[in-house]
């Protein structure tokens, strides 16, 4: 289910870069730089956006649950971005984003998902896991 964000432009750090540095945040900004998020999972974002970035471009993510942390711009397609987290964000951080930008259902009849946010649901979970199998397969061969 896709959620609104927005880029922010952060001031200048006192370093040597010369490209801009934004922040995505969450949730409907004053800004012109609109952003839809198709997909959060525990490593990136699709991302849906007229801002013009390059692969390679880093920005910083923030997450209530999670705080701050870079994000890296890894494909472009037009206007949609793919972008890896430099860290995986937690299971429970990614269900409290997720969460926070669910619709209400209304009068809590608790209907089901529709099957697109049933297969999201699902590929997030595989996701989990294969991170839990990967970090198991490293402590069995550093034995």
């Amino acid at each position: 289910m896709p959620m609104l964000a927005h880029f922010e432009e952060l001031a200048p750090r006192n370093d040597r870069r010369r490209s801009v540095r934004r922040a995505l945040r969450l949730g409907i900004g004053g800004s012109e730089q609109a952003v839809t998020v198709h997909d959060l999972s525990l490593t990136g974002a699709l991302l849906e956006t007229s801002v013009p970035m390059l692969v390679g471009q880093t920005f910083e993510v923030e997450l209530a649950e999670a705080g701050k942390m870079d994000a890296t711009i890894i494909w472009n397609s037009g206007e949609y971005y793919g972008c890896q987290f430099d860290l995986p964000i937690s299971p429970s951080v990614l269900s409290a984003a997720l969460l926070k930008a669910a619709p209400e259902r209304p009068n809590g009849n608790g209907a089901t998902p529709d099957p697109l946010s049933e297969l999201r649901e699902l590929s997030n979970e595989v996701e989990r896991l294969a991170l839990k199998m990967e970090r198991a397969l490293k402590r069995l061969t550093r034995d």
